[in-house]
């Protein structure tokens, strides 16, 4: 059994074994219905038979049998709460078997989904979209989280030093499987409505532009005080009944400064949740140890301070919104602002630590959003055992290397791997029969070039590359709408690669062209494609570039830095058959009047 297997039956026993103890709390959870519902009935029965024999033994009886009434729905509430726990673990751990199977219909959409262009890398490497790289990595719980997770992996110019970086904390966060299901369970289990942090930095920015006058708690505090004095002065027959006019005094005063606390209560009410959700979550990360793992240890410090760090803040401000909410109660508002000045105080100390935070809790998202990223990519390592971190060549600009590469978004048992080397820079113009393969090679090459980039491991038991900008043109589409041909939008991609090249800064850059101008004549296509195929031969990049011009195989004995390679079919029993490795040299068959021929036209 290889490594992936192995993960694979661990979670699947996992996920088993989850599903026997959710069985085995939904049996007790009916028994504790019966039970409550028996204990209100019974409890109802003898204290109604009770307290017509001795009145104050059947309040005895009455208030034993709402006590055990009590007792019994708390411990039933914490079966619930255990269930819909079990639950949702259970769903994250079929979510990562669905992930990898590679089962679209298990895993869940993107909390931010973002449609490719039209033309784009993008969409040619299936970065983004519906059964995308993005949607079988991502775990965030976040929307921007999720946004910047699609920015990591279309890194198409990389960062050497990042993505070293990234590599070692994704190594260390790939063990942590505790670490990472806690915090997606407990973002779930506050809300299902994904966390959405540019909502609370919006909300910032309007409450700092509010203000409570310093006169209002100390006014507040002598208004309240008096008229209470007066009151119970007057109960005792000590004063006449002015007390009142104190109070219609006090209540002038509240009703006056009420509007502009209330509207700071509004937004901050309406933001109790989010914000909740992230201060649980930071103080997760906080609590959670992670002494073996140096790199997350030093990238998580903003948020791990000792004295006053993200979590006690948060915390504070939870609280706080948690009164806000209270108060929302109008009896309990009655109440509070009866005895002390509740709401003035309560939006004083909101404000004074928001003046405290605004400007630490854009950089705490931050960082939280990146760290999302990072549990993504961990994760996807942690579910693909087999699949290695990728080598940068930083001293040879020529470097490609990969063996056993495969794509990522294929599943396993259809998967075909491959090994191919540089043997020099330049161009390799990879030719072949239709289905053979060699679309799916160049989006092999690009999907885990845009992996490396990131910081992930790749679908390859060896990857060597040097740093190059990465460029595509696989998957043209024209325009309706725009007026746009097919052709006239392939030139136009085309050109972008040569605005690309020149002003790429002395860094390589990386092509991937997929049937170079296939959407004109043969004429026109073989002359267009020679001359840019020389053109690219002199310029600082190399790639791949594949083609049904059988003809343009002749430029590698031109001398014009091209060589070929080719994917093949054979013919047997009337059947083809493909083996979807890329070979060297031309292509030695062709397989178009054949497939005619099998489809029944006439050829």
């Amino acid at each position: 059994m290889n490594s992936y297997e192995s993960r694979l039956n661990h979670l699947l026993s996992l996920s088993g074994k989850i599903n026997e103890r959710i069985d085995y709390l939904l049996l007790k959870s009916n028994k504790y219905s019966f039970r409550r519902l028996w204990i209100f009935l019974a409890g109802l029965i003898i204290t109604i038979v009770v307290i017509n024999f001795n009145s104050a033994a059947g309040l005895i009886v009455g208030f034993i049998s709402l006590l055990a009434f009590s007792v019994t729905v708390h411990y039933h509430n914490r079966l619930l709460h255990s269930i819909k726990k079990f639950s949702f673990f259970k769903k994250l751990q079929d979510e990562n078997i669905a992930r990898m199977k590679v089962d679209w219909s298990g895993i869940p959409e993107n909390v931010k989904y973002i449609t490719p262009d039209e033309s784009s890398t993008f969409k040619d490497l299936d970065l983004t979209g519906k059964k995308s790289l993005h949607r079988l990595l991502d775990t965030s719980v976040s929307i921007e989280g999720s946004s910047m997770l699609a920015e990591l992996i279309s890194q198409f110019s990389p960062d050497v030093k990042l993505i070293s970086r990234n590599q070692k904390i994704v190594r260390e966060l790939s063990l942590k499987k505790r670490f990472r299901d806690k915090l997606i369970l407990k973002a779930r289990l506050i809300s299902l409505k994904p966390l959405n942090g540019s909502d609370i930095l919006n909300w910032l920015k309007k409450a700092e532009h509010s203000t409570v006058p310093d006169f209002l708690i100390p006014v507040s505090f002598i208004l309240i005080f008096t008229f209470v004095t007066l009151f119970i002065l007057y109960n005792l027959g000590i004063m006449g009944n002015i007390w009142f006019a104190v109070f219609l005094m006090y209540l002038i005063f509240y009703g006056k400064y009420q509007k502009q606390v209330s509207s700071v209560f509004e937004e901050s009410s309406l933001l109790s949740d989010q914000i909740r959700k992230f201060s649980v979550l930071i103080q997760l990360i906080e609590k959670f140890e992670f002494n073996e793992s140096r790199n997350t240890s030093e990238f998580l410090e903003i948020l791990k301070a000792k004295n006053e760090g993200a979590s006690d803040e948060l915390k504070k401000l939870d609280r706080l919104i948690s009164l806000v909410r209270l108060r929302e109660n109008p009896i309990y508002r009655i109440i509070f602002n009866l005895i002390l000045p509740f709401d003035f105080i309560v939006c004083k100390k909101l404000l004074t630590l928001i003046s405290d935070i605004e400007h630490k809790l854009p950089d705490w998202l931050e960082k939280f959003y990146e760290l999302e990223c990072l549990i993504s990519l961990a994760n996807f390592s942690y579910l693909n055992p087999d699949y290695n971190f990728p080598e940068f060549e930083t001293v040879n600009e020529n470097t490609f290397e990969i063996k056993n590469c495969g794509h990522p978004l294929l599943i396993r048992s259809k998967k075909i791997c491959n090994d191919f080397t540089f043997k020099n820079s330049g161009t390799i113009l990879i030719t072949g029969s239709n289905m053979s393969g060699k679309s799916t090679f160049l989006k092999t090459v690009g999907i885990n070039h845009c992996l490396a980039n990131a910081g992930a491991p790749v679908n390859a038991d060896q990857f060597r590359t040097s740093v190059f900008n990465l460029f595509t043109c696989i998957k043209v589409n024209d325009s309706v709408s725009d007026g746009i041909s097919y052709f006239y939008a392939e030139v136009k991609r085309l050109k972008e690669l040569i605005d690309e090249i020149n002003n790429s800064k002395g860094r390589k850059i990386f092509f991937l062209i997929d049937e170079i101008f296939k959407g004109t004549n043969n004429k026109e296509r073989l002359t267009g494609s020679r001359e840019f195929i020389k053109y690219l031969s002199k310029q600082n990049c190399a790639g791949f570039i594949s083609t049904h011009d059988l003809e343009l195989v002749n430029l590698s004995q031109e001398n014009f830095n091209v060589t070929n390679f080719h994917f093949r079919e054979e013919i047997i029993n009337n059947e083809m058959i493909f083996d979807y490795k890329i070979h060297a040299g031309p292509c030695p068959t062709t397989n178009a009047l054949k497939i005619m021929e099998i489809a029944g036209l006439p050829v």
